[in-house]
């Protein structure tokens, strides 16, 4: 390659990952403002628990990713890490997860917080998905690109699974309609301010990781636009960080 060639690739990769950042940013923007909004609530009328619209986020990344797919790991992949990540939407939204968990008078407590049934149900799923990314792989007759096309299944599934995390946003935004748990306390400030700014640079350090992933991509021929895959890859893995962060604000 030539150094105007080199200079021209460089180029495209800046003007490309520029509409990758604005992706993010839209992204970012669509998130809060849902958050923003009163959620949905249900269950107790005196604490209820209140489902927010990131939900509506949360699914649409699912779905854009589905068709946005910069992974080699086929059809079968690719509807293995929806199914996950849809399973993951329910963890965050339900309580019937955390019930089962975390039965009344458990530790003399006659609730629970709807992230704890999130996060076990995250758990269950990661091991669902690496028991089952795998067993794919080994019943393969030709197994070409066998780590390749494990990590990718993992990887897309582990960002669809993420993006339900996005449904606890509203409780680390300071307003009082945010609460999704079945308790109207908050932790303390001084947790709420850690959490946050952990998270925060968490997010921003994902967001920088997707520069080199959007270098490095080898996607699949077939796809299209899978540089908007890649955008959203550190906005959905976020969503981990985000549950987790909640979930400290409300047991610290």
């Amino acid at each position: 390659m030539t150094a105007s060639e080199k200079v021209a690739v460089k180029s495209a990769q800046k003007a490309l990952f520029g509409k990758v950042f604005a992706v993010q940013i839209a992204a970012y923007v669509v998130l809060v403002v849902l958050a923003l909004i009163p959620g949905i609530s249900y269950g107790n009328a005196e604490e209820p628990a209140i489902v927010s619209f990131t939900v509506v986020a949360s699914v649409a990344m699912i779905a854009l990713l589905a068709v946005f797919n910069p992974f080699r790991d086929g059809v079968a992949g690719h509807a293995i890490s929806v199914i996950a990540g849809l399973l993951s939407v329910v963890c965050a939204t339900t309580m019937m997860l955390g019930r089962a968990i975390f039965p009344a008078g458990l530790g003399d407590e006659d609730t629970f917080w709807m992230q704890e049934g999130w996060i076990a149900g995250v758990g269950g799923l990661l091991i669902l998905l690496i028991v089952v990314s795998f067993g794919r792989q080994m019943a393969r007759e030709n197994r070409t690109h066998l780590i390749r096309s494990l990590s990718h299944n993992v990887v897309e599934g582990v960002a669809m699974i993420g993006s339900a995390g996005w449904c606890f946003l509203s409780t680390l935004l300071p307003i009082r309609s945010g609460e999704n748990a079945a308790s109207t306390d908050y932790g303390s400030t001084t947790a709420w301010a850690v959490a946050v700014i952990v998270a925060l640079l968490l997010i921003i350090a994902l967001d920088a990781c997707s520069y080199w992933w959007n270098r490095d991509a080898d996607p699949d021929p077939q796809s299209k636009n899978p540089w908007i895959g890649i955008a959203l890859l550190p906005v959905m893995i976020s969503g981990i960080v985000v549950g987790i962060a909640s979930y400290a604000t409300v047991m610290f």
